[in-house]
């Protein structure tokens, strides 16, 4: 079945949820994400390859990954590393692993100095074309952000750099830079690259060959595997990767036959725990304590999620809840210790309530948002119910940085919902765990 018989079928015979739906296209699944459906519907959808990169990406209580995490060692307000991910060759998995990975690398040292931001680098031959379709495709994402081309294959190759569209006026707020490079993974310049990155002691670098396989996987340099840099190859030739892995441990296959839907089913599970905490803060009276609930009503749980009323407000609660451990992790937590873990400190919560506003800000970004131009802020300011105007328009007045947040119309600062949600990651991980 294609997709548009799969959504047919669901338009046409709607029937109460949960709904999985496991798309074949891409562009499928970011039409759903950012426009939803023309009624509410209990759905997550998903690809084979977007399923595989959130099973790379992502820690979830019960389910065991067979991969490093992109932050292998913590990464603290401290830390002087970033994550860096390189993407060689450019196809449906490269590109869910890039938008899973801005979606999931979000750390709190970056709120100490705005330069230590996550970098993702894709690599391909046609860096024009590359660049063309990512920047188009995701546009709002990338007017907001940094990024710089270079291609190798010209006799003088020359950066171009290209700043947020704000950077005069407004403070940065996109905790993820990008990089398009144009090469063969055989490069001598590109090789050299690899090199210093691997063994950098200010990154945690991981590889994703998704074109070539493992010949081009044996192309990376050895540099690469002494330093145990993580290398994920997308491969379906099984037996060809357990000869070449063999004696290279940091190599892990990329296989999307092996993708499960399970993590979806975890995902909404704590989704809804997510959307159970911010309902409850939402509903606090002006000047009430903000503090999260004491513990989840699962009827009422359930009922509030059923009463989401679009599409994209359910990924962005799965998109919070796939972060839920990186943010454990950058604290020091590691999924053994979720259990037994019961409160974070103020300065814990102060600290993680920021990385949460970066966190969904990309996100919002991905999912089609922009933020407000002058004119619009103006009109905010004058009258706050023009903010849900614009936001019925996919503008948002709270894309900006988190120093910058001002109340809504419920006269709170609206950081508070992040702060909300920062405080009920214990409860949210702990009720997914024993319900």
């Amino acid at each position: 079945m294609d997709d548009n018989y799969k959504l047919q079928q669901l338009l046409d015979h709607p029937e109460p949820g949960p709904h999985y739906l496991l798309l074949d296209e891409a562009s499928t699944l970011r039409l759903l994400q950012r426009e939803g459906l023309p009624m509410p519907t209990d759905l997550l959808a998903t690809t084979r390859e977007d399923l595989l990169a959130k099973s790379v990406f992502v820690r979830l209580p019960g389910i065991e990954s067979a991969f490093p995490p992109l932050d292998r060692q913590p990464i603290a307000y401290d830390s002087e590393q970033t994550v860096h991910l390189v993407i060689v060759g450019w196809n449906a998995m490269a590109e869910a692993l890039a938008v899973n990975a801005a979606l999931v690398a979000h750390y709190p040292n970056y709120i100490r100095d705005p330069r230590l931001r996550t970098r993702i680098t894709i690599v391909a031959d046609d860096v024009a074309q590359l660049r063309s379709e990512m920047t188009s495709r995701y546009r709002h994402l990338f007017d907001n952000s940094y990024y710089r081309s270079l291609d190798l294959h010209d006799a003088d190759p020359q950066p171009v750099l290209h700043s947020p569209m704000y950077e005069a006026t407004r403070r940065d707020f996109v905790d993820v830079e990008w990089e398009f490079v144009g090469a063969a993974i055989t490069a001598d310049a590109l090789q050299q690259k690899l090199n210093e990155w691997a063994i950098s002691p200010r990154q945690q670098l991981t590889i994703a060959v998704c074109d070539g396989g493992v010949e081009a996987a044996l192309a990376l340099p050895e540099v690469v595997y002494e330093s145990v840099t993580t290398v994920l190859v997308a491969t379906q030739d099984t037996a060809l990767f357990r000869i070449a892995s063999s004696c290279r441990p940091s190599m892990f296959q990329l296989d999307t036959n092996t993708a499960d839907m399970t993590i979806m089913h975890r995902l909404r599970d704590l989704a809804m725990r997510v959307n159970y905490v911010y309902c409850h803060c939402f509903d606090l009276a002006p000047g009430e304590p903000i503090t999260p609930p004491a513990t989840i009503n699962v009827q009422r749980m359930e009922e509030l999620w059923l009463a989401i009323d679009s599409l994209p407000k359910r990924y962005s609660n799965v998109f919070n809840a796939m972060t839920l451990s990186t943010k454990m992790h950058s604290l020091g937590h590691e999924p053994s210790d979720w259990r037994e873990y019961y409160a974070l400190t103020a300065a814990e919560i102060e600290m993680m309530t920021e990385v949460e506003h970066n966190r969904w800000s990309v996100e919002e970004l991905l999912l089609g948002y922009r933020p407000t131009t002058d004119s619009e802020q103006q009109l905010v300011e004058q009258d706050i119910t023009m903010k849900k105007v614009l936001r019925q328009k996919k503008i948002h007045y709270d894309l900006r940085a988190f120093a910058d947040l001002r109340a809504d119309s419920t006269l709170k600062n609206v950081a508070v919902y992040d702060m909300a949600l920062v405080q009920g990651i214990p409860l949210i991980i702990k009720s997914c765990i024993t319900d």
